[in-house]
């Protein structure tokens, strides 16, 4: 794809594109049913159907990474490390770049997690979906996709750490939220170094919490029970 065809855009007719690509009904036919499979395109039946384009989700690219990672023994301690490289630099770059839209988001998102912040699964989701805003706020194409996958793949073992009930859960709650805080502060003042320091520090916290909890050895299972 080289970005003509965008998410929803029909495909031409299967005559036109029989007659374009020269091949047959059932060849044509073959190509749709592998590029259904990779989630590429949607096709629907009937009189007012056909195929449409689709872009593939974090969620579905995560399934396969996840996948491939859990046959090759991965662990979430390595899950862990490699969200530590990837996103405290990039918080760096927001501070410089941001502006006042994604202020407005990331301010708007803080709000959410002040009133769900004694609704440990809402707000587990909501720290989750802060991830992925800054990282797409941040500008890095290649960057966000990658950490959105890891993203995901921590998604499945958060939520048995949330399952746990800790006694602290709140406690970790607020200091969540006080660092998230302190980091959209550092982003306006455009403070790129303290920015990437307040991050690093709150995801190495992170780390160490989550895999106190489950275990530095505990391998990928993203279809278990947990």
């Amino acid at each position: 794809m080289l970005g003509e065809l965008k998410a929803g855009d029909a495909l031409p007719s299967e005559a036109d594109m029989m007659s374009e690509f020269n091949v047959s009904r059932s060849s044509l036919r073959e190509a749709f049913r592998v590029l259904e499979a990779e989630s590429l395109i949607e096709v629907k039946r009937g009189a007012h159907g056909g195929a449409r384009i689709r872009l593939p989700s974090d969620e579905i690219a995560a399934k396969s990474i996840g996948s491939l990672l859990q046959i090759r023994g991965a662990t979430l301690k390595e899950v862990l490390e490699a969200r530590l490289i990837i996103e405290p630099p990039l918080m760096r770059a927001l501070a410089e770049s941001r502006t006042e839209d994604d202020l407005e988001a990331l301010r708007a998102h803080l709000d959410r997690e002040r009133e769900n912040i004694e609704n440990f699964n809402v707000f587990a989701l909501a720290t989750a979906e802060l991830h992925r805003i800054l990282m797409q706020q941040a500008g890095n194409t290649v960057l966000t996709l990658m950490t959105g996958m890891l993203d995901e793949i921590f998604r499945r073992h958060a939520t048995h750490f949330v399952a746990r009930a800790r006694e602290d859960q709140l406690e970790l709650n607020r200091t969540a939220l006080a660092n998230h805080t302190m980091l959209i502060e550092m982003i306006n003042a455009r403070n790129a170094e303290a920015a990437e320091a307040v991050w690093r520090q709150h995801m190495q916290r992170l780390k160490d919490i989550v895999l106190g909890e489950l275990g530095e050895a505990s391998i990928l299972d993203l279809y278990g029970s947990g």
